[in-house]
């Protein structure tokens, strides 16, 4: 039995796109690292709860945050119509690498939303995040700080990240010294 504890949630399925039976998506991940693989990837599709296995045929991006993908045996706008709106999940295991640690490169920062933050050095818990701006060349965190009140905007890069613990929606940070003064 498939159970939803053992995915995550990816994104969602905006609309149909072209003739051929592509959906557009706003997701959280990216499917690149995966869609290279020998093995099918399957993304689970939620119909009234339940999920649903739908293997994907193609990937690509479009512009910006948006991503087209086509299923197998959706080949026509019509039948792609019936999809859209429809949350879309990843099995857990897809980001975990063998030594039991996140993969990283696969999410998009955005995915982080309502982790708790740790200072990687002090092992501190500095707040959670509430916010991504990904909109200068930098990205930036907005954390609510625990206890204190307040917003504190951090910068964040994948050489910031100390380990992930997705079942604990952590994310162990090395802060830049002054940040948290």
């Amino acid at each position: 039995m498939i159970k939803k504890e053992d995915y995550e949630y990816i994104g969602s399925i905006g609309r149909a796109h072209g003739l051929q039976g592509e959906l557009s998506a706003k997701l959280t991940v990216d499917l690149e690292p995966l869609v290279e693989g020998d093995e099918p990837l399957f993304l689970m599709m939620e119909e009234q709860g339940l999920l649903i296995p739908m293997r994907l045929e193609s990937w690509r991006t479009k512009a910006g945050d948006i991503d087209l993908i086509k299923f197998w045996g959706i080949d026509n706008p019509e039948a792609a119509e019936a999809y859209v709106g429809r949350p879309l999940w990843l099995s857990k295991q897809c980001f975990e690498l063998e030594d039991g640690s996140a993969a990283v490169d696969l999410l998009d920062f955005v995915h982080y939303v309502g982790y708790g933050v740790i200072d990687a050095e002090t092992n501190t818990f500095i707040g959670t995040i509430i916010d991504v701006d990904n909109t200068t060349l930098n990205t930036l965190l907005s954390v609510e700080r625990d206890g204190e009140g307040g917003e504190l905007i951090l910068p964040i890069a994948r050489e910031l990240i100390e380990c992930i613990a997705p079942d604990q929606k952590l994310l162990h940070l090395h802060i830049p010294s002054g940040l948290l003064e």
